[in-house]
């Protein structure tokens, strides 16, 4: 009995802590609210856009952005040229930022905003495609096949039998319980 109790004490006292630490993390904007567009290639140009009510009114948002080759501040060009880096939220809490990429690009970058007011954070990530290579000659000019090779069916009976197991085992344990109390 006393083992129940200190048990007891002590999710009330996790909990207790717990709670408040979760309510306090930043808070993420919705999904979909943002997105990124434009074309993620060597030296084009990628814009992050938010839509309104994802910011607070006309907030200065903070920009960070990684990957594989550095983002210098003249390739980042935004609305506002306060700061580098920085934009800010339209008079509805909406954004738009265009981001030139280097001629050297490539891999996935990942670009950061934060609400400096409102503290919500946005995270988009893009990867770097490479410019289609001029189509060579004998070629067939065929789109590459890609995804997977596995079968659909092939995944569905796998489903299928892991499902199948689960109630196996589920049956064997109410068999078992109904056993030992007869």
């Amino acid at each position: 009995m006393i083992r129940k109790l200190i048990a007891a004490a002590a999710l009330v006292v996790l909990g207790v802590f717990a709670v408040p630490l979760a309510a306090n993390a930043a808070g993420y904007v919705p999904s979909g609210s943002c997105g990124v567009s434009g074309s993620p290639v060597p030296g084009g140009t990628v814009t992050i856009s938010c839509q309104a009510g994802t910011w607070d009114d006309n907030e200065a948002i903070s920009v960070t952005v990684s990957g594989n080759t550095s983002v210098t501040q003249a390739a980042f060009r935004s609305a506002v040229t306060s700061g580098p880096f920085t934009t800010q939220a339209t008079a509805d809490g909406a954004s738009s930022a265009g981001l030139t990429l280097p001629s050297n690009a490539s891999g996935t970058y990942t670009v950061t905003s934060t609400g400096d007011v409102s503290q919500n954070v946005d995270v988009e990530t893009f990867t770097i495609v490479s410019a289609a290579p001029a189509a060579q000659a004998g070629t067939s000019g065929e789109i590459a096949s890609t995804g997977s090779t596995v079968p659909l069916l092939i995944i569905w009976v796998a489903s299928g039998l892991v499902l199948l197991g689960v109630a196996i085992v589920v049956v064997r344990i109410v068999v078992r319980r109904q056993r030992l109390n007869s």
